[in-house]
């Protein structure tokens, strides 16, 4: 199908930035100061229902 070329030309470089923007988000809402209490007790849940 060579219409699809074009397309997937054009999706890559969206889904590369769409991946950066959601590890840059996650890395700096896991090290932002901010929401001390939401982020351990949210991260405490995790690993109890982890290893539960």
């Amino acid at each position: 199908m060579p219409h699809l070329a074009p397309l997937a030309w054009a999706l890559a470089p969206l889904t590369f930035w769409a991946i950066l923007l959601t590890f840059s988000a996650s890395l700096w809402w896991s090290t932002t100061p901010s929401f001390p209490k939401f982020s351990s007790a949210s991260t405490h849940k995790f690993s109890n229902w982890k290893w539960n």
